[in-house]
């Protein structure tokens, strides 16, 4: 944040239209991941434990 009175910047963040979507898309991304691991991991235990199936 170099200057705090620039009209690109957004208050709270301080972080530009442009950042502000591409942090974002890396929230987004790494959620997606998230869900596939965690997915994968409850699939696993699923079928790999006795009790459950």
């Amino acid at each position: 944040m170099s200057d705090l009175n620039d009209p690109d910047r957004v208050w709270p963040t301080g972080l530009t239209i442009k950042e502000s979507e591409e942090l974002h898309k890396h929230l987004i991304d790494g959620s997606r991941v998230f869900f596939v691991i965690a997915a994968i991991a409850h699939a696993l235990v699923y079928t790999l434990t006795p009790w459950l199936g």
